[in-house]
């Protein structure tokens, strides 16, 4: 197991064929990452984790050697891989497309990695025959009957890891069929299992869930989380479901345009999001966003509400006196209310019934005005106590304990003086 740091590293493309004759503008270099840097500890189950585009899985191949660096410096442990060819740099990676050999077996699958490295000094002392002669015989052996075949002492031992790694994921009964012959999710873990036997010092992931239905990926998630913290690998997770990262990461990286917005546990982008960014893409539904204008010491004033803020933001926000500030509420801290000038009017433009809640889509829209298609949007979550219809007339509550506010220019969070 090993610890991976990431140093300064960039990663830039150069313009397709005859892009730079037919769009000079777009002649340079397309940069993909900048300025990444990133300490993943022993052991630790990082996520990466940003819209598709963002370049999360460009810093997975890079570290796994199946792209070259632009600029600056990759660790594993203690040595610098940057030259290292992927199969030097002790790393497993599991695809989004499970890429196993449709003509092996599982077994043969997961045994494939082992078969083209050396295990151990005493297997290898042992055998009289060059490693590619082994396996030759190996396999020109393995239909004849039990007692002509040729079964080396790497073999052997090749035979007890795959089959404790067989039983590690319960798959004993799958491992002489072929890929064509697994469901989704038995891919997913044969591709798992040819990772863990090679017992590398890091695991990469790349979004290994996209392929399975909504049911299978929650039984999947919780299984490599439980694997990862038996095994204790180190492991960088790559997603653009923000609900895989909550759940599985220790500590999250939102990505955006090839830079790291935040780094920090699942809690603490939750409930502290760096940027507006990083507020928007954590949560679902996503954080609401409305202008809104600070008069010291406290008030903030919307044109359909007041509201006196928690002393707490008094010193924060004295440099925004008279200006617009951007309130960010999550639609789970508005809460269904009576007629008030600190509540928020709002007509119900679309319901989502999920049983135990559901999302409104509301317009903000003066009282007795019919909706209008320009008005703020917001989402709310609330129970489902009350039955709701489209066109309803609502005064929502905001929790004043849980606003955030967003420079108008630079979109980076403002925090309240106590909340360190």
């Amino acid at each position: 197991m090993a610890q991976v740091i990431l140093e300064n590293v960039y990663k830039s493309f150069p313009p397709r064929k005859g892009e730079s004759s037919a769009t000079p503008e777009r002649a340079e270099n397309i940069n993909v990452l900048r300025r990444i840097n990133l300490t993943i500890a022993d052991g630790e189950f990082m996520v990466l984790v940003g819209p598709s585009g963002c370049g999360k899985s460009t810093l997975l191949r890079l570290i796994a050697g199946l792209e070259t660096l632009t600029g600056g410096n990759i660790l594993v442990g203690d040595r610098l891989v940057n030259d290292l060819p992927p199969k030097e740099r002790d790393i497993a990676m599991v695809f989004q497309n499970y890429a196993l050999y449709p003509h092996m077996t599982v077994y043969d699958n997961i045994a494939f990695g082992l078969r083209r490295r050396e295990l151990g000094s005493g297997v290898n002392e042992r055998s009289q025959l060059p490693n590619w002669a082994e396996n030759l015989l190996f396999g020109g052996t393995r239909k004849l009957p039990k007692g002509l075949r040729y079964v080396s002492a790497k073999e052997r031992l090749i035979e007890t890891q795959v089959r404790s790694v067989a039983q590690l994921l319960q798959i004993e009964m799958l491992l002489n069929r072929l890929p064509k012959q697994l469901s989704g999710g038995q891919r997913q873990r044969v591709a798992l299992g040819r990772a863990i036997a090679r017992n590398p010092q890091v695991f990469l992931m790349d979004e290994p869930l996209s392929n399975l239905d909504a049911k299978l990926r929650a039984e999947t998630r919780a299984q490599i989380v439980k694997l990862q913290r038996q095994l204790g690998t180190t492991t960088i997770y790559v997603t653009h479901d923000q609900t895989e990262a909550m759940t599985m990461g220790d500590r999250i990286a939102i990505m955006n345009q090839g830079q790291i917005q935040q780094l920090a546990s699942p809690l603490e982008l939750y409930n502290r999001p760096a940027n507006r960014f990083v507020a928007e893409f954590i949560g679902s539904p996503p954080m609401n966003f409305i202008p809104v204008e600070f008069s010291a010491p406290l008030l903030i004033t919307h044109p359909l509400f007041r509201l006196t803020l928690p002393e707490s933001w008094g010193s924060a926000l004295q440099k925004y006196d008279k200006q617009t500030l951007i309130l960010g509420i999550r639609p789970e801290h508005l809460s269904l209310s009576l007629p008030a000038t600190k509540n928020l009017p709002v007509k119900v433009d679309l319901v989502e019934n999920l049983g135990n809640d559901a999302f409104l889509s509301v317009r903000l829209t003066e009282p007795e005005s019919p909706i209008n298609a320009n008005a703020p949007y917001l989402q709310v979550r609330v129970p489902t106590d009350r039955q709701l219809k489209v066109g309803e007339q609502l005064w929502l509550s905001i929790n004043p304990e849980k606003i955030h506010f967003f420079d108008p220019e630079t979109e980076l969070a403002i925090f309240p003086t106590n909340d360190f």
